[in-house]
């Protein structure tokens, strides 16, 4: 049941992990597992396959499993960093770009604002 993943690799919901896996019916299952393998913290992934297993919030769960002893690892921040090399021209969108930015504020000059009516 331990692995490293790959925090680059996009495999759905539960990365992965098996939804049907007996390890995951529920919190003490997951716990007595996890202790046979001497793991002591578990990742996103697993959390959100208990809480989609168990029909629980995902909080709740993550209180269980630290009361066990076991320690959360939160998702890796993947940095993609801009250099003198990097396109200028993709700052409001694509792999460089802050996904809650407005947006380059021409829209405001030619949007709504330039049109008649």
């Amino acid at each position: 049941m331990a692995h490293t993943p790959d925090p680059h690799a996009d495999l759905g919901r539960f990365g992965d992990l098996d939804p049907e896996d007996t390890d995951y019916a529920s919190v003490e299952t997951f716990v007595e597992a996890w202790m046979e393998d001497d793991e002591a913290s578990f990742d996103w992934r697993h959390l959100a396959l208990l809480a989609w297993n168990l029909r629980r919030s995902r909080s709740v769960i993550r209180e269980e499993l630290e009361a066990y002893g076991l320690k959360f690892q939160g998702r890796p921040n993947v940095r993609r960093i801009r250099t003198l090399s990097s396109n200028p021209h993709d700052r409001w969108y694509g792999p460089g770009s802050s996904p809650t930015h407005g947006g380059s504020g021409w829209e405001q000059v030619t949007g709504f604002a330039g049109q008649e009516g």
